[in-house]
């Protein structure tokens, strides 16, 4: 069975669930997930993703998109005369087309809608390279903050958990394109130093923990390395 991934990311239960419903009748399976964030997403550059997941199998994104994107009508006699994408130029419309990831289902519908009166009518082959293109986008890693990674080196060299946190955070973050792919949030270079980050934050607790083994206190801190180990996972 196909790995379950985040489909859309919602503001309300109530918009999943529509989704959720509309999936079903086309029998597509689907979950809900409730996003408890741990960590401000800062760390890539973005702010606090909605909390709810709508989540479906990976090899189903393209049916869904195509499913999602027909079920909005658009009634443009119904449209409010002071909503914002009336007043977008055809040039930010074709934004909306492009990053439709960024906006909700209607939006991208109605810019469909507006650009066809201004004489852009997209074919379905127009909006697949669209798609492809953002994809391409979106799958290139970030290089990591800086600033974060000084203080990921900084806090670890003293064996601090935040240290070792971001070290795994740097190693093994993923995200979920489009197309429902997976690819590593960051670059070749930044899992490097999460990898050192850690090494060193493992490395600088061992150091501390060794006067406690030599006075025999090895229940806790045996209990303390396995946690540790057993919340990262990590993989060399």
């Amino acid at each position: 069975m196909s790995q379950y991934l985040t489909f859309r990311k919602l503001e309300s239960e109530e918009e999943a669930q529509a989704i959720r419903q509309l999936l079903t009748a086309h029998d597509i399976p689907s979950e809900l997930e409730i996003n408890k964030a741990l960590l401000d997403t800062t760390f890539i550059g973005q702010q606090f993703d909605p909390p709810y997941r709508v989540k479906i199998p990976a090899d189903m994104f393209t049916k869904a998109e195509a499913l999602v994107r027909n079920s909005v009508a658009i009634n443009l006699e119904g449209v409010e005369p002071d909503y914002y994408l009336l007043s977008f130029t055809r040039e930010e419309l074709l934004e909306v087309v492009e990053k439709k990831d960024e906006w909700g289902n209607y939006d991208y519908a109605l810019a469909l809608h507006l650009l066809k009166d201004k004489g852009v009518v997209l074919t379905e082959n127009d909006l697949q390279q669209i798609d492809k293109r953002r994809v391409s986008i979106l799958s290139k890693p970030e290089e990591g903050n800086r600033f974060w990674i000084f203080i990921g080196y900084f806090s670890a060299a003293f064996g601090g958990a935040l240290g070792m946190f971001i070290g795994v955070f740097m190693l093994r973050t993923q995200k979920t394109l489009p197309d429902g792919t997976r690819v590593y949030a960051f670059g070749e270079g930044a899992r490097k130093h999460g990898k050192y980050i850690l090494i060193t934050g493992v490395t600088a607790l061992a150091f501390a923990i060794f006067p406690l083994l030599s006075m025999g206190i090895t229940l806790p801190v045996g209990l303390l390395i396995y946690g540790i180990f057993a919340l990262t996972q990590v993989h060399f």
